[in-house]
């Protein structure tokens, strides 16, 4: 009877001593300092990292002042290892973290510029060199 609760108490302290599967997604961005939301939640400033823990499908948001608004669906596919059953071998019996990791990189491209605005930071310009004291000599 011993025995027998002995070899079940190292048994599921060796099982709690297993692995995981640690998934990342790199968000990236060309000019970075974008900030990134992920399926409506900030998550940071690009370049950043986010840990996830499902597949599927996620909605990641870019935004930087002076660019268009980047909108994108990502697809989150589990890696051969993660289907099941062999999801349980990778998730609970390796004694180690495996990383699942995916990168996406988005280019982002200059907002564009409206005649009103141009017409608009001119004027505001004239006005400023109106008031503006002229050099001493």
């Amino acid at each position: 009877m011993r025995r027998g609760f002995f070899l079940t108490a190292v048994a599921l302290a060796a099982l709690s001593q297993t692995g995981c599967v640690e998934r990342i997604l790199a968000i990236q961005s060309d000019p970075p300092g974008a900030a990134a939301y992920l399926d409506g939640e900030k998550v940071g400033t690009t370049p950043c990292e986010v840990a996830y823990t499902w597949y599927g499908t996620r909605v990641l948001v870019l935004e930087l002042r002076g660019f268009s608004l980047v909108r994108k669906e990502i697809v989150l596919d589990p890696p051969w290892w993660q289907l099941v059953p062999l999801d349980f071998i990778t998730d609970v019996l390796i004694p180690m973290t495996i990383r699942d990791r995916l990168s996406v990189t988005y280019t982002l491209d200059p907002a564009p510029v409206s005649p009103e605005q141009v017409d608009a930071v001119l004027e505001r310009a004239d006005e400023l060199r109106k008031r503006a004291v002229p050099p001493k000599e």
